[in-house]
């Protein structure tokens, strides 16, 4: 195995807590609106278990050999059809899947403060409780 990923590795043992289900309004970024739903609730750390519904335009990033990389799908109505991803205050990483309104499929980390809802998104958290 690549020495730099193992460098990189971190492993955590810990227990799943609290589920959260959550609708996001019209014109709320996904992540924002998921680290200020977990601050709400009290809960330090969380896992995406999914999520469904549509943004305006997503904005995907991926790590390539000259850096950070910007994807940016036009809407309106970009269509999530997979997220995944840990929710930390200031921290948060969402993966996801889109579709534009062609059908074309795109994928990548979804950057902070540049996906906004459509009309909703129904997100589902589960609390992360290390230990």
């Amino acid at each position: 195995m690549n020495a730099a990923v193992l460098d990189e590795t971190q492993i955590q043992s810990g227990r799943l807590g609290r589920l959260v289900v959550a609708r996001l309004k019209p014109n709320e970024d996904i992540m924002d609106s998921a680290e200020a739903l977990c601050a709400a609730h009290g809960i330090g750390a969380a896992v995406v278990r999914g999520g469904l519904g549509s943004l305006i335009d997503a904005n995907l990033e991926y790590h390539s050999r000259e850096g950070l990389k910007l994807i940016p799908v036009t809407g309106p109505g970009v269509e999530i059809l997979s997220i995944t991803g840990e929710i930390r205050a200031g921290d948060s990483r969402l993966q996801a899947v889109v579709a534009d309104a062609d059908g074309k499929i795109y994928a990548g980390l979804l950057a902070r403060g540049r996906n906004l809802s459509f009309i909703t998104i129904e997100l589902t958290l589960q609390e992360w409780l290390p230990g």
